[in-house]
């Protein structure tokens, strides 16, 4: 009798995951600049408003974007994490600023720029004794000063049903795409190991072979930070050497010391 009662919850636990497919989304997920998005070159990254990493991180973002034009496409996903209390109301925000200026870009940018430029207005102990509506009327508050959406357009998406599933279908695709944290990148949907602490010329080290490979003329490095040197290792292909690198012909910067394991430092 124990067995087929197991064997009958055990369908029906099928059953519902059978049945309770992921809505299709009416557009692809994510926010996408710059080149078209079948470019040589996609570059994703899967975000959480309020994570210090994704936040450390941007600006180099930025820059990537900034320095490539439309010879990439640049692509980022919400993916809210659990234990950023307030995590899923930021965003939400992308979603309702995306639906209310009609998927405007710079206002879209403009808001995950500025949200993360002041994330300690909403990490968990900062609003601790504060009520979720209270969150949101905050956030919904500094939105409107930055003149991106008026107050009342924001906190009538944040009540939104359709846009609160637009976040939630967001988030599971990042799940379906296996990331499991914060910041996360894929380059051509392959993951990567970038982090905050890559700097623009480590992007172009793994971006530039890609492109010219397909015949595309990389961007080349404008300057060098003072302490680095230039190093245009083949065409169209430049590095900056970080001190006790050499600039080696179709190499690039290497650092040869075998007492310090090759290692420069």
């Amino acid at each position: 009798m124990e067995f087929t009662t197991i064997f009958a919850l055990l369908g029906v636990i099928l059953v519902g995951f059978t049945s309770a497919q992921v809505p299709i989304p009416s557009h692809p997920d994510g926010y996408g600049v710059g080149g078209p998005a079948d470019a040589h070159v996609v570059v994703e990254m899967f975000l959480d408003p309020l994570c210090p990493d994704c936040k450390a991180a941007w600006p180099t973002v930025l820059q990537v974007i900034q320095s490539y034009g439309t010879k990439i496409h640049f692509r980022f996903h919400t993916f809210p994490l659990p234990y950023h209390t307030n995590s899923f109301v930021a965003s939400q925000g992308v979603h309702v600023i995306a639906n209310v200026t009609n998927r405007n870009l710079d206002s879209i940018f403009l808001y995950v720029t500025k949200v993360f430029e002041n994330q300690e207005k909403w990490y968990n102990d900062a609003t601790k004794t504060m009520t979720m509506p209270q969150v949101v009327d905050s956030l919904a508050t500094f939105v409107d000063q930055l003149s991106i959406v008026t107050k009342d357009q924001f906190l009538a998406g944040m009540a939104s049903d359709d846009i609160n599933d637009e976040t939630r279908i967001s988030w599971k695709y990042g799940c379906s795409r296996n990331v499991v944290g914060t910041a996360t990148f894929l380059i051509n949907g392959v993951v990567v190991s970038a982090d905050a602490s890559w700097s623009l010329a480590d992007w172009q080290s793994v971006i530039d072979p890609i492109l010219a490979s397909n015949g595309v003329a990389p961007s080349k490095v404008k300057t060098c930070p003072p302490d680095q040197t230039e190093c245009t290792y083949a065409p169209h292909k430049t590095q900056c050497c970080l001190p006790g690198e050499h600039c080696i012909k179709n190499v690039g910067c290497r650092c040869f010391n075998l007492k310090l394991g090759n290692k420069c430092f």
